[in-house]
């Protein structure tokens, strides 16, 4: 797992980077590239392994997102980051593919779904029928690289930026 810190002296070490990814309920801002070069960005839900250093996430085969990620696998970013105070948060870049295993997609889904939704909850039937039926595909990130930072790390080194920003 190749890290690096976005900050000096603040980034995450690689088990902080696990561990926020595991455990962070923010969605995922993955950035793909257009046909003409220029980025877009969407967000979705996804579900980290920890083990194997993988990102997935599931969206419509139809979707811009996924044309660009067929067209352009090598060509991925993402960012995952906290909205409150001390900000911490992930970012890298790497390849992605469509998980073509039904079993395992519906596997994945299922772990994506349980991190952000409600145990039985009707959207958890839908998205995996979405999946079943080919309505949704399920899409491995492998990452080439992380960068980290997490603020808590230079509050502890200046108290008085404990309570700097408005949150």
């Amino acid at each position: 797992m190749k890290t690096f810190e976005g900050l000096k002296g603040i980034g995450m070490s690689e088990s902080g980077i696990r561990k926020f990814l595991t455990e962070s309920k923010s969605t995922l801002n993955l950035a793909t590239i257009n046909s003409d070069g220029t980025p877009i960005i969407h967000p979705v839900w996804y579900y980290f392994d920890s083990k194997n250093i993988k990102i997935y996430f599931y969206t419509e085969p139809a979707l811009k997102k996924t044309i660009n990620i067929k067209e352009r696998s090598e060509m991925i970013y993402f960012d995952v980051d906290s909205d409150k105070w001390p900000y911490k948060g992930v970012k890298g870049n790497g390849s992605a593919r469509i998980i073509l295993d039904q079993d395992k997609a519906l596997s994945l889904g299922r772990k994506i779904l349980t991190k952000y939704v409600n145990k039985g909850r009707p959207l958890i039937k839908y998205a995996l029928g979405k999946i079943r039926d080919e309505g949704y595909v399920v899409i491995a990130i492998t990452a080439a690289y992380f960068t980290s930072w997490d603020f808590s790390k230079l509050v502890r080194q200046d108290r008085s930026l404990r309570n700097s920003v408005i949150s």
